[in-house]
């Protein structure tokens, strides 16, 4: 029986991975460095220290990363003020679900709170979750499963109690190590093979969810 949600952020519940990939290629190009698909593909679903690790093994001891960084989110961020929170699709239809089925939720990101923070008050989702886990709150981020630890036991349930849903493969990683099953939501990286063998299910939108949880919620699902 599935008593818990924890879903990642970017990528996942608002389309941000897009629009801060375009926001990393702009704010390299401004201090003269050029930020590719490939760069940015290896850093989805990591947290800052990681990220900045892997710009700076890659692009050498001349890369500014704070500098850069501190660009690419006020691009960002300026972005959303002017046009709104890009929500994914099937997000605000899932949390109605789940909050009408009495099913806690939390959030479990790799990213800092002040990201949190800023996208829940701009999609209008500030009081819509239980348990809120950020990078801040743990040593290792994804792929390492301290996050989805910590949302477990702040959530009150056990591992088989509780589902993740995640877009990224460090996501899908760390749901995996934590002993959580997944459902992967696609976004810039489709499933590869070995990634496959980690999710539990896929699903083509959140919407796409509510039936996998109905099936192993209902009398007949024996709970997988």
């Amino acid at each position: 029986m599935i008593k818990a949600i924890i879903f990642d952020m970017d990528g996942l519940m608002f389309d941000t991975e897009a629009l801060n990939a375009a926001a990393w290629k702009s704010a390299g190009k401004f201090h003269g460095f050029d930020i590719t698909e490939d760069v940015i593909r290896h850093q989805v679903g990591l947290n800052a220290a990681a990220t900045k690790k892997h710009m700076q093994e890659h692009f050498g001891s001349g890369f500014d990363y704070d500098a850069v960084r501190g660009t690419r989110i006020e691009q960002a961020f300026q972005h959303i003020v002017e046009n709104g929170m890009p929500l994914k699709p099937g997000l605000r239809e899932i949390l109605v679900y789940l909050n009408e089925k009495g099913l806690k939720t939390a959030i479990g990101t790799s990213s800092e709170e002040m990201f949190v923070s800023f996208y829940l008050k701009h999609a209008t989702l500030e009081h819509e979750f239980d348990v809120i886990v950020c990078a801040n709150d743990v040593k290792y981020g994804k792929p390492a499963p301290d996050i989805f630890l910590k949302a477990l036991a702040d959530l009150g349930v056990e591992a088989d109690e509780c589902l993740v849903l995640e877009d990224s493969y460090n996501g899908i990683t760390a749901a995996h190590r934590a002993g959580i099953r997944s459902i992967m939501v696609p976004d810039l990286l489709p499933p590869t093979p070995e990634i496959e063998k980690l999710f539990f299910r896929k699903a083509d939108s959140l919407a796409d969810v509510i039936q996998i949880i109905e099936s192993i919620n209902s009398p007949s699902g024996g709970g997988l």
